[in-house]
């Protein structure tokens, strides 16, 4: 639950705010933010690291405003054109589920994401494509 409220705080504080698309009935939420954002205590429960040059990007899905499990896979591209593959961790809470994917970056550094989401009982992704400039 803390995690849900500290999301919630975080993501209107940064200058990437979440963003929303919608598919098939789903409301996928998704933003990133630079990983200090997240007190060390909530990093430390959710096993995220903590570094000016790392960002978390979050995934949240909901099916009728109901969080929703998927399958989230994705990678991002760096200026250089260097290909990184993101490893998303499950975040379970109460009335929540999201989808944490916590990567170092470059000092400057533009991003070009492709993530992949698969709700349960999917059997075709949705292919979310977005770019970021740190």
């Amino acid at each position: 639950m803390f995690l849900w409220f500290l999301l919630g705080i975080v993501m209107p504080l940064t200058p990437l705010s979440a963003e929303m698309v919608q598919w098939r009935g789903y409301e996928i939420h998704y933003t990133t933010f630079n990983s200090l954002l997240i007190p060390q205590e909530v990093a430390k429960a959710h096993n995220i690291v903590r570094s000016k040059l790392r960002i978390v990007t979050n995934i949240s899905v909901l099916k009728e405003g109901e969080p929703s499990n998927a399958k989230v896979i994705g990678t991002n591209t760096n200026l250089l054109s260097q290909l990184f593959t993101m490893s998303f961790d499950e975040v379970t809470e109460k009335n929540a589920i999201y989808y944490l994917s916590n990567q170092l970056i470059d000092e400057r550094d533009t991003l070009r994401f492709t993530i992949q989401i698969t709700p349960n009982g999917q059997s075709e992704a949705l292919e979310l494509k977005f770019m970021r400039q740190y």
